[in-house]
């Protein structure tokens, strides 16, 4: 960062401090010294109704709070008016905000010290915090939550396209970050055990522990809508490579195949993809963008595509859909780490043409949409809170 706006940066933090009157740490008062206390650390504020990632922090940050522990929550740039951080003042977490005792989370951290764990949500966030805070906390134990094994998924990404030179780059700055700086670490996260084997060969597997997703029913299978009353498709993703990617793969190869056959039905794409794509190139699509309550669409849509064709890691809008009773037809990369099984808890094709008739054949059969709609119950299991807060109990 220049000179320049380091010190319009500056000014910019005083202004807004001034006008909010901030003077300490949101819910600094609730620590408790008799407790244990974990630092969670992220590049960027999770925003957990717009992205599966940080709901899965948002989840384990309270799983966490419930064991008793005094939760840190920090990402840099933060100030007390905004909503996500309400969000966790309403929980009693303490967050670190901009503030006029402090002027970075080293100043708090070197005064505070009293943190046993942290935890690095992400390759950006130990890029960017590990170095220092080891040198000022040489006593805690750290922890890097992969969210996924970005390595792979840009490995994944060169295979489909290979003269893509910003994704080579990407590659070797993660596969160094996953393989060299995070094995020095006292834990690592993976969030399935197919990623903890692969993970094993760069890592002590002793020091990786699998804390996937985190799932349950928000509804009871009764309250949505039942075959005939539901209808159309949908789509959800975020700004992620994989997900771009999956729209055009969806718009270009695969709905053309269906709509040959049923020229009628509906695709609609929640989420932020608009802001990586011309959607004017996609008129056959209905764009939703950011939807602040997502449960109507799960309810009354007849099935979820999660066409991905690379990535990595636990997909969160698979397990989400199930949370809702809504089957689901994905790749294997999409059903990848979560013990589904095709044709029992989903369907799962790869090619154009065969996931083109999975399509056709869940959207026409009542039969098999509802064997899968009361698998999602199964297909949660692995994911509970019970299971997660049980594993979260044995890291010490």
């Amino acid at each position: 960062m220049g000179i320049i706006k380091k010190i319009k940066k500056h000014f910019r933090r005083k202004e807004k401090l001034k006008a909010l009157g901030t003077q300490e740490i949101i819910n600094i008062t609730s620590f408790d010294p008799s407790r244990k206390t974990i630092l969670f650390v992220s590049r960027d504020f999770p925003t957990h109704d717009k992205d599966s990632g940080s709901n899965r922090l948002k989840e384990i940050i309270l799983i966490y709070k419930d064991l008793g522990y005094n939760c840190i929550l920090f990402a840099p740039n933060m100030f007390e008016d905004d909503t996500y951080v309400k969000f966790y003042e309403q929980k009693d977490i303490i967050v670190f905000v901009e503030n006029n005792k402090f002027n970075t989370i080293y100043d708090f951290i070197t005064v505070f010290r009293k943190i046993d764990f942290v935890w690095f949500n992400g390759p950006l966030a130990l890029n960017l915090f590990y170095k220092k805070m080891k040198a000022i906390l040489p006593h805690a134990k750290f922890m890097y939550d992969m969210v996924d094994i970005h390595f792979l998924r840009y490995k994944r990404a060169i295979e489909i396209e290979p003269n893509r030179i910003s994704l080579k780059k990407k590659y070797k700055h993660f596969f160094h970050l996953e393989t060299v700086v995070a094995p020095q670490l006292d834990y690592i996260i993976a969030i399935s055990d197919k990623e903890k084997e692969i993970m094993s060969q760069y890592a002590d597997k002793n020091k990786i522990i699998t804390i996937s997703n985190i799932h349950y029913p928000k509804i009871d299978i009764s309250e949505r809508k039942d075959f005939a009353k539901s209808e159309g498709i949908i789509f959800i993703g975020s700004i992620h490579e994989p997900n771009i990617d999956a729209v055009k793969f969806l718009y270009d190869k695969i709905m053309p195949l269906v709509w040959k056959e049923n020229p009628e039905l509906e695709v609609s794409v929640i989420g932020n993809v608009a802001e990586k794509l011309d959607i004017k190139q996609y008129p056959k699509f209905k764009f939703l963008g950011f939807v602040e309550s997502i449960e109507d669409h799960f309810m009354s849509s007849r099935l979820m595509v999660a066409p991905l064709r690379f990535g990595a890691g636990v997909k969160g809008k698979i397990g989400q859909a199930f949370e809702y009773f809504l089957p689901v037809v994905t790749t294997d990369i999409g059903a990848e780490g979560m013990q589904l099984e095709n044709d029992k808890n989903v369907l799962i094709a790869n090619e154009e043409k065969s996931f083109a008739e999975a399509i056709i054949r869940l959207n026409k059969n009542e039969k098999l949409w509802n064997m899968l709609r009361e698998h999602s119950v199964d297909s949660l299991k692995p994911f509970s809170i019970a299971a997660v807060s049980e594993t979260l109990k044995k890291i010490n």
